[in-house]
C-alpha cells in the first residue's frame, strides 16, 4: 500500500517520506553526495526487517510524469538499467538496478532526498492467502484416517474432519492473549508419562505433601483430581490415555500420534464410572480450576474451554438426572463446553433416552459415530432432537498406556474430535473474539458451539437423525469463525440529561470488527415518544461503522429518570442490549431555593466496592442521594444534613459484576448534581 495515494485529479501531497531539505547546491555536488551517501549506507550493512521483497527492484511514485527521466539520467550511475510504468495515472513506476552494486535500503533512502519523490518502497513479494495443507511427521499419522482419509484400510478419500486444512491455520495450544488452553478429560485416568502427551500441572500445588497449598478444596492436585479415590493420583487407563491421545497427542515430534491440538494441555480427572456422585465430583473440580483461572486473571487454576464425557446412562432420562445437568449449565456459564459420547447402540435417543446426550442443555454437545465411509456407524446412537453431530469413531489410532499405541471404536473416540475441535477453535480466534469471551464466556461458548454445528459434512445417513445432518469438519467451523461478523459500540449505555421542554442528541456508532457482513436491526423497548433514532436497520460491510443519531426530547415532560432500551439483532450475532436513560430537570437551581454555594464531590470513580458523595454549602439542608442502575431502577436512597458546612454519605455496592450507574443528587426535589458512576 501506498501512503499518500490519492484519486483526485488535481492533488497536493503531504508525506513523511518526501523531501526533508531544501537542496541549494549545485546539481554536480548534489549528486556526489548522494552517490557517497548510497556507497556508505551499503557497506554499512544496515537490516531490512520488511516482508520479503525482490532485490534490485524498487517502486516510486512521483509528483509529475516528467521527473522519471531525470531520475533514469541521475541514477544510471548506481546500475539503474530499466524502468516500468506501474500506474500511469498516478505516477507509479518499477525501478530495476544492479543489486550487486547498490542494496535496495541504500537506493531508497537516497530517493527519498528526491524533492519530486512521494513515496519510495520496495517492490514485494506478494502470496495468495490460500490454506496449506500441514502435514505432521509423526510415525503413526498414515493411521490416523480421521485426520487425513486418503482411503487407506478401505475408507473412502475425504471421508475425515479435514484436520490437515485446519492446521494450515493453527496447530492449537494458545490463545491470540496467550493463555494455555486446557481440556478436561473426565475418564477412567490417563498415564502421566506418555511421551506423546503434555499434561496439565497445578504448579500452586506442592505435591505429596498432605496439604492444600493452594486452598481451592483439594489436597495434593498437583496432577489433576481422582474423584473415586478423593485424592491427587491420576492411575493409568487405556481408555483415558486413548481418548485424550485424539485431543492433544503432541504433533510433529516423529513419534506416535497426532492429536488435533499439537501443544495443548490435558487434565486428567478419574470420575467416569460407579455412581453419579463420582461424576458430580469430577464436574466440580473442573469448575473450580476454571474458576480459579478467572478469579486469579491466569495466575492460578487452568484455561479450561471444554470437557470430554467419553461415558453415560443407557436409557436414562434427564429428568432423573436434574444435578448433573445443572453442573453442564454451571460450566458453561464459566465458558466450558461439555462434549458428551451417546449409547454404542443403534437406539433413536429422542425417543429411548440417554444420559448425558439426552439432556437439553445448551452448553453440551452430543456426538455419535461415523465411519472411514463417512457413514452413521450402525450401533451407535442417533436422535433428531438430541444428537448433535457425528464423528470418526470407528478404529481410531491413538495412546496406550505405558508409551503404546493401538486402535479403538466407539462414540468415546468420536467424542473427542469434537472436544478437540472446540479448543483447535479457540487456539485459532482472534483477540477480539478471546476479549467478548472472558467478557461474557458462557454467550461465546455458545457461539463455538454454534461454529461447530454450522460446519459440519452434510451426510445422508445422518440426515433426520441429528441436529446438524452431518459429520465434524473442523476446517469447515474455523473459517466460520475467521469469517464471522463481530459487533461492537462505542458504548455499552446511553445517558443524556436535558431541561424540560428541550431537545438533545447522541450518538452510538456500530462497528462490524469481523469479516464477514453484518445486517442489523434496531427496536426499541416499548417505543417511547421521547426517543427517535436516525436509522433502525443496516449493513455492514468488515471494518465499517454506521452513526445513529439518538434524538430525545422532553417536551411536556415531568422532571425525573425515563429509560428505556435498544435491541440490535441479526441472523449472525448475539442479541445485544443497550440501556438509554433520560434524565429531565428543571432550570429552576439551587439558588432560587435559597441555597447557595453548594459544592459536591463523588469519589472514588470508578471505583471497586463503595462511593462517597461529599457535600458543602454554606446554609444547613438536607441533601438527598439517589443511585440508579442501568434500567433505571432505584438501587440507593439517603440524606445528609450539611449542618451548614459538609455531610458524607457512602454507596456501598457489593456486587460481583461490573457495571454503569447513575446518580442524582437534591434540594428540595430541585436536582443539584447527577452523573455515572462506573463500577470497575
Amino acid at each position: 500500500m501506498w501512503q499518500c495515494l490519492t484519486i483526485e485529479s488535481n492533488f497536493q501531497y503531504f508525506c513523511p517520506h518526501s523531501r526533508k531539505r531544501e537542496l541549494s547546491f549545485m546539481r554536480s555536488l548534489i549528486f556526489s553526495t548522494i552517490l557517497s551517501f548510497i556507497i556508505s549506507f551499503s557497506i554499512s550493512g544496515q537490516g531490512d526487517h520488511s516482508p520479503a521483497f525482490v532485490e534490485g527492484e524498487i517502486l516510486v511514485q512521483l509528483k509529475d510524469a516528467g521527473s522519471i527521466n531525470r531520475i533514469l539520467t541521475d541514477y544510471n550511475t548506481f546500475g539503474l538499467n530499466s524502468v516500468e510504468t506501474v500506474s500511469e495515472r498516478f505516477n507509479i513506476y518499477l525501478l530495476k538496478f544492479d543489486p550487486g552494486r547498490v542494496a535496495n535500503h541504500a537506493m531508497i533512502s537516497a530517493l527519498k532526498q528526491e524533492k519530486k519523490v512521494v513515496n519510495v518502497q520496495n517492490n514485494h513479494r506478494i502470496s495468495l492467502r490460500e490454506t496449506k495443507e500441514t502435514l505432521p511427521d509423526d510415525s503413526l499419522f498414515f493411521a490416523q484416517w480421521a485426520m487425513k482419509n486418503t482411503g487407506q484400510n478401505g475408507g473412502i478419500w475425504g471421508a475425515d474432519i479435514d484436520a490437515t486444512d485446519a492446521w494450515g491455520i493453527t496447530t492449537g495450544g494458545f490463545t491470540s492473549h496467550g493463555d494455555t488452553i486446557v481440556v478436561a478429560v473426565i475418564d477412567g485416568g490417563s498415564d502421566l508419562n506418555h511421551e506423546d502427551l503434555l499434561h496439565w500441572k497445578n504448579r500452586s500445588e506442592i505435591p505429596n505433601n498432605g496439604i492444600d497449598d493452594d486452598d481451592n478444596g483439594y489436597v495434593d492436585d498437583y496432577n489433576g483430581w481422582n474423584a473415586y479415590d478423593h485424592n491427587g493420583e491420576i492411575p493409568l487407563h487405556n481408555h483415558g490415555v486413548h481418548v485424550s491421545g485424539i485431543i492433544g497427542a503432541t504433533g510433529d515430534n516423529k513419534i506416535g500420534v497426532t492429536g488435533l491440538n499439537w501443544n495443548m494441555r490435558i487434565l486428567p480427572v478419574p470420575g467416569a464410572s460407579e455412581t453419579e456422585a463420582v461424576v458430580v465430583e469430577a464436574l466440580s473440580y473442573v469448575y473450580v480450576v476454571r474458576e480459579r483461572y478467572d478469579s486469579t486473571n491466569g495466575a492460578e487454576g487452568a484455561f479450561i474451554v471444554a470437557e470430554n464425557c467419553s461415558f453415560g446412562v443407557d436409557k436414562g432420562q434427564p429428568e432423573d438426572f436434574p444435578i448433573w445437568e445443572a453442573m453442564y449449565d454451571s460450566l458453561g456459564k464459566l465458558g466450558i463446553l461439555n462434549v458428551g459420547a451417546t449409547a454404542n447402540k443403534g437406539w433413536d435417543i429422542d425417543s429411548i433416552g440417554d444420559i448425558p446426550t439426552a439432556f437439553s442443555t445448551d452448553y453440551m454437545i452430543s456426538v455419535t459415530n461415523t465411519t472411514n465411509k463417512d457413514v452413521h456407524y450402525p450401533n451407535s446412537g442417533y436422535g433428531y432432537t438430541t444428537i448433535d453431530l457425528g464423528a470418526p469413531g470407528a478404529l481410531i489410532q491413538s495412546l496406550r498406556v505405558n508409551n503404546k499405541y493401538g486402535n479403538s471404536s466407539g462414540t468415546s473416540m468420536a467424542t473427542p474430535h469434537v472436544t478437540g475441535a472446540v479448543a483447535l477453535l479457540f487456539a485459532a480466534a482472534d483477540s477480539g473474539f478471546i476479549s467478548n469471551y472472558k467478557s461474557s464466556p458462557g454467550e461465546y461458548a455458545l457461539k463455538i458451539k454454534d461454529y461447530i454445528l454450522n460446519g459440519v459434512d452434510s451426510l445422508p445417513s445422518l440426515e433426520g437423525k441429528s441436529v446438524s445432518g452431518g459429520r465434524l469438519n473442523v476446517f469447515n467451523s474455523m473459517i466460520l469463525l475467521l469469517d464471522a461478523p463481530n459487533l461492537t459500540l462505542n458504548t455499552d449505555s446511553v445517558y443524556t440529561e436535558l431541561l424540560q421542554d428541550d431537545t438533545s442528541q447522541d450518538t452510538l456508532v456500530l462497528t462490524n470488527s469481523g469479516s464477514d457482513t453484518l445486517n442489523y436491526l434496531i427496536t426499541i423497548e416499548d417505543q417511547p415518544d421521547w426517543l427517535t433514532l436516525s436509522q433502525v436497520e443496516g449493513s455492514l460491510q468488515s471494518q465499517q461503522s454506521d452513526n445513529i443519531i439518538l434524538t430525545f426530547n422532553s417536551n411536556g415532560m415531568d422532571t425525573g429518570f425515563y429509560n428505556t432500551s435498544l435491541t440490535i439483532s441479526s441472523d449472525k450475532i448475539t442479541t445485544t442490549e443497550v440501556p438509554v436513560v433520560m434524565h429531565v430537570f428543571t432550570d429552576v437551581g439551587i439558588e432560587e431555593s435559597g441555597n447557595h454555594n453548594i459544592k459536591v464531590s463523588v469519589y472514588p470513580n470508578p471505583f471497586n466496592s463503595e462511593v462517597t458523595f461529599d457535600i458543602q454549602q454554606e446554609n444547613s439542608g438536607i441533601v438527598t442521594i439517589e443511585v440508579f442502575d442501568q434500567t433505571g431502577r432505584l438501587t440507593f436512597s439517603n440524606q445528609v444534613n450539611t449542618h451548614g458546612t459538609s455531610g458524607k454519605v457512602t454507596w456501598k455496592n457489593t456486587r460481583k459484576e461490573s457495571g454503569l450507574y447513575f446518580f442524582r443528587l437534591s434540594v428540595n426535589g430541585q436536582t443539584i448534581k447527577s452523573g455515572k458512576l462506573l463500577k470497575k
